[in-house]
């Protein structure tokens, strides 16, 4: 027992900090909490009505934004793609339907539909959803878990589950959301945090926020806000809905049309036979950080598929290939140290790559980690290296958002340099080379133009005549984007690069004649 209360201070402590630093407020009165959210409820429906809701039919379609895609720091999120579906969801068995039509639009162009069907905590996508992933396959835990998390934070179902947590309630400060006055409630909902906005006026639920994990950024605000409510039968609800994480907009959606307590009996929530499912369940992804997931569905990239083992491919005499996650590394000895190119994806996968690097060079630190560019599928593992006392090289562009990262909370997903505090070391890359020289060989970090993002870096080593890039050429990709390569043909001939293999932070190894042949294909297409 008193282990529990020990980590429920522990707790309670960690949402104080979150309150007070992500909302900028403190707590007001506990007391009147609970009326404003029974007030809630009333407001879209008795509660009994609530409870009563069996089923729903919800044919919706919009638009979803990427902030890692956008050119450059603090820049609008670009457009990647657009969907449409019809959702089917059985409330009193667990069951959901997804049908999806969903056409990417950045960087490729490109149209899948598909199915994802739920049954509690097996799940399933039947048809093409990405560019990677096998068609017809178990749906990853962290998936269905994100999804669920989801469809909790609908008001009837988070204004539910929210009475059921009454004993954990704040009423907070009150916030002003387009120039009307919002009542501010939060609850804990285990290790969720999560924050209610309720309009003073008309008593309507305006935004729902999880404060979740990402990677870079740490403790991040994901809202859903919601307008546009409509009678529907016995229920009040919303038909717009907007979503943003860290203040950033994410997706904009618009609900066609709701149908409740529909029957369900025409619906096929079979899974088939033939998928196998894993025995075991880690949702953990999906519960701290579905945004990142949901983000990554929306891009077409695979999150069902496990990472393949972490490895070290020896390219030439102390340059190795980092290999075994979605993105990869490049490690290159030098005489008394080591440089990693590239900090992908997240703190365990950075702490892997350098306790792989500790056994093959036990006496040898990581003193540099190159950092290509600012989006965090690249650049979500450098803090484990700031952690590491290592010295991060990065373009200038990228000196303040970095410096805000390197500081910030991790309090939902404690990571390496959460748990052991250092001031970050950046130098930054202007318009000119950086040189690493020692007795071993030469390293250049080049910067580059190109129309993918600003403050781009690749790495050569001129007596390998090796070339380190991420994103603009994919070695043995059957689809590139053409543009991208002829920005890295340009930049390579412009500072007159004698390459012969060009490593990818995604795909193998390639050649400067692949390169060529991807922007001429284009050209004499």
């Amino acid at each position: 027992m008193k282990k529990r209360i020990i980590i429920s201070r522990a707790i309670r402590l960690v949402w104080g900090v979150c309150l007070s630093l992500l909302f900028g407020l403190a707590p007001a009165s506990a007391q009147p909490a609970k009326v404003f959210v029974n007030s809630a409820v009333l407001a879209i429906g008795e509660r009994p009505v609530l409870l009563d809701l069996k089923s729903q039919r919800i044919i919706s379609h919009g638009e979803n934004f990427e902030p890692d895609l956008s050119p450059r720091p603090g820049a609008e999120p670009r457009k990647v793609s657009e969907f449409r579906y019809v959702l089917f969801q059985d409330l009193e068995k667990g069951r959901v339907r997804y049908e999806w039509e969903r056409r990417l639009v950045y960087p490729f162009q490109e149209t899948w539909a598909y199915t994802e069907i739920m049954n509690g905590l097996d799940g399933a996508i039947l048809g093409c959803d990405g560019f990677e992933s096998p068609c017809s396959r178990a749906m990853s835990a962290s998936r269905i878990a994100a999804r669920h998390k989801e469809l909790r934070r609908s008001p009837v179902s988070i204004l539910i589950h929210a009475l059921s947590r009454s004993g954990s309630f704040l009423r907070l400060m009150d916030q002003t959301i387009h120039g009307r006055r919002q009542v501010v409630v939060s609850f804990n909902d285990n290790t969720q945090l999560v924050v209610l906005a309720i309009d003073a006026e008309t008593r309507l639920l305006t935004k729902v926020v999880f404060v979740e994990d990402d990677p870079l950024y740490g403790d991040v605000q994901n809202e859903v806000f919601f307008s546009d409510w409509r009678q529907v039968g016995k229920l009040k609800l919303p038909f717009e809905r907007i979503y943003r994480v860290d203040g950033q907009t994410i997706m904009v959606e618009h609900v066609e049309a709701i149908q409740n307590d529909v029957d369900l009996s025409p619906v096929d929530f079979t899974i088939p036979d033939e998928i196998e499912h894993p025995e075991e369940w880690d949702g953990e992804r999906g519960e701290q950080s579905s945004h990142w997931v949901l983000r990554q569905i929306a891009q077409g990239r695979p999150v069902d598929t496990p990472a393949s083992t972490l490895a070290l491919r020896d390219l030439a005499p102390g340059v190795m290939h980092i290999v075994g996650g979605r993105y990869q590394s490049l490690a290159i000895e030098m005489g008394e140290y080591l440089i990693v190119v590239e900090a992908p994806q997240d703190d365990p996968h950075s702490r892997a790559v350098l306790d792989t690097l500790r056994q093959r060079f036990p006496t040898k630190p990581v003193r540099f980690v190159v950092n290509t560019h600012f989006h965090s599928e690249h650049a979500g593992g450098l803090r484990t290296y700031v952690a590491a006392d290592t010295i991060v090289v990065t373009s200038a562009l990228n000196v303040p958002l970095f410096q805000d990262a390197f500081r910030a909370l991790h309090t939902q997903v404690p990571d390496s340099l959460q748990r052991r505090p250092r001031e970050a070391v950046i130098e930054a890359v202007r318009n000119e080379r950086k040189f690493f020289v020692d007795e071993n060989r030469v390293v250049i970090v080049y910067p580059i133009e190109t129309v993918h993002v600003d403050g781009m870096l690749i790495v050569y080593l001129p007596e390998e005549r090796l070339l380190f890039v991420a994103d603009l050429f994919t070695p043995g990709a059957v689809r590139q984007v053409v543009d991208w390569a002829r920005d890295l043909l340009n930049a390579i001939e412009s500072y007159d690069l004698a390459v012969e293999s060009i490593v990818g932070s995604r795909g193998g190894v390639g050649t400067l004649d692949e390169l060529r042949r991807v922007v001429h294909a284009h050209r004499t297409g």
